[in-house]
């Protein structure tokens, strides 16, 4: 067994954060678990500065269709991929006021920030119902972290810098809000 096989393992479960068990292992083995992954096609990812790492597959035009790949790309359907949007819009815009470097929402302001993509219902419980499930997805896949406090408070992971583009946030909202237009008038 290699010193640093649960930093291994923890990897390929997901996301490691700075405050794991492991982040000092991974820390001092960087060299050789990124020599380990790199052999099956696998790039390890450490941001330092933010505290996380994780795993991206490694493919090139030359070997794309060569690769059995292991690292599968997931399709996020609106309201998750909406979310993402905006909870990376929220983490630019309280990376600007520099007040803090933990950028925290309740879930009634997540409902806030996602219902003017919406159209206007009678069916409220219907929206909030879609609007949890994608903060249980987006919680999932380790964008945000639900706190330890007694009403509903949501950390937005800095991980999730590393997968939204900043610059095209304010492109793929107006894109999703044409989206979301187009599909009041079809309603």
């Amino acid at each position: 067994m290699k010193p640093y096989s649960n930093i291994l393992i923890s990897l390929l479960k997901g996301i490691v954060y700075s405050d794991s068990k492991y982040w000092n292992d991974l820390l001092q083995y960087e060299l050789d678990i990124k020599n380990y992954f790199s052999d099956i096609h696998l790039n390890v990812i450490i941001d330092k500065s933010e505290g996380y790492a994780y795993l991206k597959q490694k493919v090139t035009e030359e070997n794309e269709d060569d690769i059995l790949k292991l690292i599968d790309k997931r399709q996020l359907n609106f309201h998750v991929s909406l979310l993402c949007l905006l909870l990376r819009g929220y983490l630019i815009e309280s990376d600007s006021e520099g007040e803090t470097t933990k950028a925290i929402l309740s879930k009634e302001e997540i409902v806030n920030l996602m219902k003017p993509f919406y159209k206007e219902t009678t069916n409220e419980a219907r929206q909030i119902y879609h609007i949890q499930a994608a903060i249980n997805k987006v919680e999932e896949e380790g964008f945000l972290r639900r706190m330890k406090t007694e009403d509903e408070q949501y950390e937005i992971n800095r991980i999730i810098k590393a997968f939204v583009n900043a610059e095209t946030v304010k492109e793929e909202l107006e894109k999703l809000k044409n989206y979301a237009a187009k599909l009041k008038e079809n309603e």
